[in-house]
């Protein structure tokens, strides 16, 4: 074999010309690589040549040769193989060559120890990496590493004593390389250890955690930034196995962190570093943060420290502490209760925006805007503090901060738009002078490039205060705001006119009907970018107007909106052709509101609706090929492909023919890189709006015709993405397979002019094709509940489960064993022992800490539906569940923390109404608790507390126990008569009634009713209208003295309850109502 030519054409490899590459590719691949001596040859171009970028070459080909030729290679010439190459690497004085040479001893070694060959490697290894040479330590300690990156299970039967030699290589005072590859061998080593089976590895561990810190330090010190990134990686690698590997050492290790992340002496590299661990442990480890004492006050103030280093005008996709910082708050909010993240920044928050630096004043507010997604229940509580802030703010006379105040403000609006509500006055005002600040002319170029970012963030922020803005205070703003942001949508900016489009579309969404007077021109302004598709701005701009038109269609309504409505759908159509994913998205957004406008008149575009939608589902997802060995494959667990974040990883075997890639300039770090690189595909986004989107056509636009025709294709294809690996698939599957259910339920009640009842066995026989739906969409879900780690996911099934149950009732508890399972999942997710709910890694441990972040509440809560909705759909016979449900339930109506115990007793109001007469022999046990949330200090829990002994009064026969407390009672909701605080008025008024309908003898009429109707509309809680009315009406009928005496004051309340809004009434009480009046 022709030495010299194989190095010739290494060399050759690196050339640019792709036509040249190809013809050297194809010649290895047949003269060299398709030839056992090939192997050989490389080994020898290791081993003599003298250009270190060749001899790097050869190994990185060498190492892919293995697999195929070493077992070909004879028996009797490999010892003199392996000793050359060796001794090769030991000699080796590049430091890439020398690791790509190591390679090719791992890949080697891992077929020899296969075969009970090469018995003397790990003892030399040992030798070699505790020898008194440097350069043999260096050399030996990186072999180690490449033999445990392969295969760390090589090293099963000498874990110990591997650690032994790292607890002195870790500390190698000659030699950083030797420390970094020791502390990388950990990395790879990790997978051996099992904390419940034997402590001492683990504690041998955990010895070693100081030295590691020790070896980033010093190469933060030394300003090595690879040793430094290679050192962060270990301690990434840490988080995701058991949290008992690091054991007590994660404080230590979190402080450091962040004291490393807020020196702005250190680069910013590692500064970002830090951080980016820092969000790790939050998200994998937030259990332990949580349990750390002012952990996560410290890690929210230093990043507001940090984050007064921002800089608007940086590239938002470079990577630096301040976006870093931004990350690891998203993170705290959405992963620590508020108490620990959002109280010390509000607490920080007066400082920070009066301070005369503009930084802090930037940095506050931001900060703010972003850790209002993780708490936003907690955030709406304490707007009366931070509205003045953010007043002072957007009127700031510095246009950067006005501008980040701004982006706040759409971050609010994104998250509490309803609780703005009596602060939009002020709000739309500021808004308003910003935006007419920002349109002025200038001939200052600097303030005009500021401008157009105050333009589009007054244009976001409108976009997010839409949802709730009050009609009647649009119209003051509207003709100031139409007429300065209407032209905006001819501006040069592309990325102005779609915010300028946005803005639209939430101006009208705002107005409602309203918005018909300045329909026609804003529709003019933005029809023509309806058709334009030269660039990719050109299609992003007609995304924009397509999002817009699809929120104006339902504000001024099916009538005004026809007209249009042809060449709309043909554009969304046409869109899906053009080869861009984000405007397809908005066609399928389009069509989802157009469905919600015209329901079964949008049945001539369904053929086209149903075709574009079925396309995306079918799209191929982004596919990665990986050329692993056998061995790698089984660490892997597969020979065929793994799949990630909704990215295919095709896995190749090391036999196939090498692509011309594998010929290109590779070095060690390539192959991390490409699983540094995989994220979520733009196919899988893509079917996930088109999953969502597929449900809203079903629910809204389909009639029987229509299910009949597109359903069972549309359920074959969405079916199999509740598995898909990213998780905004797996959501909307779930969710758009009960959504069709509940739709066809709902077609099959109306057919036959039926109701469902409650009660189990079900009463109701649903249809064959009901069944065979229930069973996939079961099926589907049960394969998924159990285990889903995405909270989110498991929040979205919670409520599809519950909905379901309330709109559908027990019939789909019947299918197979989906009672049981229910009330399994639900019994781990109210204890707080579903997957979802643990730390990673740590599934088994008790994690029992108080409060919890709001997204962890919401899993609780949406389960807590789900019990509430079981309830519902069983009527009595949930007497027999609540057993099982009751102990936590009535733990959570007696905690410390206002939002669960408020919850707790809401839950057992609704139960307690539902089971009926079966409520009675939990009444002793429920009473005692809630006569003591009578007294609550929480209004809410009051509140809750109020309406659930009104229910427990009312349905319970346990008359011995509850009736002593009557006067007790009584007197309590005298004085919460007059409360309108969370809707106490109204739910005491409906407790009152239920009492003197169980007992009207034991309570004062006399003195109780006149009071009781002068109180009269309920504004607040509807659904206590049906007691309330139902009661007075029937002491009338019964000719009580004192509600015969005040009908007269009555009757005018009565004739106006039946006036807007009609859901102040359920259809029983409104007729019940109208007789009474027609009697009168």
């Amino acid at each position: 074999m022709d030495q010299q030519r194989l190095a010739a054409l290494l060399k050759e490899t690196q050339t640019p010309d792709t036509q040249r590459l190809r013809a050297v590719t194809a010649e290895l691949n047949k003269d060299f690589y398709s030839h056992p001596e090939g192997l050989l040859a490389l080994i020898e171009i290791i081993a003599t040549h003298e250009d270190p970028i060749i001899r790097q070459q050869a190994a990185v080909q060498a190492a892919r040769q293995v697999p195929k030729h070493w077992g070909k290679t004879a028996k009797e010439q490999k010892p003199a193989v392996r000793q050359h190459l060796v001794q090769a690497t030991m000699r080796e004085q590049n430091a890439k060559s020398r690791h790509a040479e190591s390679r090719v001893i791992a890949a080697i070694a891992a077929l020899d120890f296969d075969e009970g060959e090469w018995t003397d490697l790990l003892p030399a290894l040992f030798t070699l990496a505790s020898n008194s040479d440097v350069a043999q330590r260096e050399v030996g300690s990186y072999i180690i590493y490449s033999l445990l990156e392969a295969n760390p299970t090589f090293f099963t039967e000498h874990l110990l004593k591997l650690l032994e030699l790292f607890n002195h290589t870790l500390r190698d005072p000659q030699s950083a390389d030797v420390r970094i590859n020791s502390m990388m061998s950990i990395g790879a080593l990790l997978l051996l250890f099992d904390a419940d089976e034997d402590d001492e590895p683990v504690n041998a561990l955990q010895v070693l955690i100081p030295a590691m810190v020790d070896v980033l330090k010093d190469a933060v010190q030394a300003n090595d930034e690879e040793k430094a990134n290679q050192a962060f990686e270990v301690f990434q690698q840490f988080l995701a196995y058991e949290s008992a590997l690091l054991g007590g050492y994660l404080k230590d290790l979190v402080q450091l962190m962040i004291d490393l992340a807020a020196n702005k002496d250190a680069d910013d590299e590692i500064r970002s570093q830090a951080l980016a661990f820092l969000s790790q442990t939050v998200r994998y480890r937030r259990m332990k943060i949580q349990g750390m004492p002012d952990m996560g006050s410290q890690l929210t103030l230093k990043s507001m420290g940090i984050l007064t280093e921002f800089d608007e005008e940086e590239d938002e996709d470079d990577i630096n502490p301040a976006r870093a910082a931004l990350a690891l708050l998203d993170q705290l909010s959405s992963d620590l209760p508020p108490r620990q993240v959002v109280v010390p920044l509000l607490d920080a928050l007066p400082k920070f925006s009066t301070s005369e630096d503009v930084g802090f004043r930037k940095a506050g507010i931001l900060a703010l805007g972003t850790v209002v997604e993780g708490a936003p229940d907690f955030v709406a509580s304490q707007l009366t503090s931070i509205i003045p802030h953010l007043l002072t703010l957007l009127n700031d006379h510095d246009v950067g901060v006005r501008h980040t105040a701004l982006v706040s403000l759409a971050r609010l609006a994104d998250d509490v738009a309803e609780a703005l509500a009596p602060y939009h006055q002020d709000l739309i005002a500021a808004v308003v002078r910003n935006l007419q600040a920002a349109v002025a002319p200038t001939s200052d170029e600097n303030l005009a490039k500021k401008n157009i970012g105050v333009i589009r963030s007054v244009c976001g922020a409108l976009d997010s205060m839409s949802e709730g803005l009050e009609s009647d205070l649009m119209k003051q703003y509207a003709p100031d705001l139409i007429g300065s942001i209407g032209p905006l949508v001819s501006h040069e900016d592309n990325k102005v006119k779609i915010a300028a489009a946005g803005a639209l579309g939430a101006i009208a969404e705002s107005l409602d009907k309203d918005f018909e007077p300045y329909f026609e021109k804003v529709i003019q302004a933005l029809g023509g970018y309806l058709t334009i598709k030269e660039t990719e701005e050109d299609l992003a701009l007609r995304s924009g107007v397509c999002d817009a038109l699809g929120r104006i269609a339902p504000a001024v309504g099916p009538t005004t909106f026809q007209p249009y409505v042809m060449d709309l759908m043909r554009s969304s159509e046409e869109g899906l052709h053009l080869d861009n994913s984000r405007l397809r998205e908005s066609s399928f957004i389009l069509w989802s509101s157009l469905a919600k406008v015209y329901e079964k008149e949008f049945a001539p575009f369904l053929p086209g609706v149903f075709k574009g939608l079925f396309q995306s589902l079918e799209l191929e997802e982004d596919e990665i090929t990986l050329e692993l060995t056998e061995e790698e494959q089984n660490i892997i667990g597969t020979t065929d492909q793994v799949i990630t974040a909704g990215k295919k990883i095709k896995i190749k075997k090391a036999d196939e023919e090498d692509s011309e890639e594998a010929m290109e300039d590779d070095d060690d770090d390539d192959d991390e890189d490409l699983w540094d690189d995989i994220g979520v595909s733009p196919q899988a986004l893509e079917k996930e709006v088109a999953i969502e989107v597929l449900g809203d056509v079903i629910s809204h636009a389909c009639g029987p015709a229509e299910i009949q025709e597109y359903l069972e294709k549309a359920i074959e294809m969405v079916s199999p993405l509740a598995e898909h690996t990213y998780e905004g698939c797996r959501k909307a599957a779930i969710g758009t397979l009960w959504r069709a259910y509940a739709r066809v339920w709902q077609l099959m009640e109306e057919e036959t002019k039926t109701s469902w009842e409650p009660g189990y066995p079900p009463k109701q026989t649903p249809t064959t094709t009901l069944v065979k739906l229930g069973e996939i969409v079961t099926n589907a879900t049960l394969q998924s509940w159990a285990e889903e780690s995405d909270r989110g996911v498991v929040t979205d099934i919670n409520r599809n489960v519950a909905a379901t149950l309330k709109a559908c009732g027990p019939a789909i508890l019947a299918q197979g064993d989906m009672m049981q399972q229910v009330v399994s999942v639900l019994g781990t997710l109210i204890t707080r022992s579903h997957p979802c709910q643990q730390d990673l890694g740590d599934e088994e441990e008790d994690q029992d800490v108080e409060g919890s972040s709001e997204y962890d509440w919401l899993v609780i809560d949406t389960a807590l539906d789900v019990v509430v909705g079981l309830a519902g759909a069983l009527g009595p016979s949930f007497a027999e569940l609540w057993k099982i449900f009751e102990k936590p339930i009535m733990k959570f109506g007696s905690s410390s923390d206002n939002n669960e115990r408020s919850v707790g007793i809401g839950v057992i109001a609704e139960c307690a109404a539902n089971m009926k007469d079966a409520v009675t022999p939990y009444t002793p046990k429920l009473l005692a608790l809630l006569m003591k949330r009578l007294a609550d200090t929480d209004p809410e829990t009051k509140s809750n507390a109020v309406y659930a002994v009104g229910q427990l009064i009312y349905n319970s026969g346990d008359i011995k126990t509850y009736l002593p407390y009557y006067e007790q009672i009584l007197l309590k909701l005298e004085s919460m008569l007059p409360v309108t605080e969370a809707r106490t008025r109204d739910n005491a008024a409906g407790c009152l009634c239920r009492m003197i309908s169980a007992h009207p003898d034991k309570v004062p009429l006399a003195q109780v009713l006149p009071a009781l109707v002068d109180l009269l509309p309920l504004k607040e809680d509807y659904e206590e209208n049906e007691p309330v009315y139902s009661t007075l009406i029937n002491l009338y009928a019964q000719k009580e003295p004192t509600m015969t005496q005040l009908m007269p004051k009555l009757v005018p309340v009565l004739q106006q309850v039946l006036e807007p809004p009609t859901e102040q009434l359920d259809d029983e009480t409104r007729e019940l109502i109208k007789r009474t009046l027609a009697s009168l």
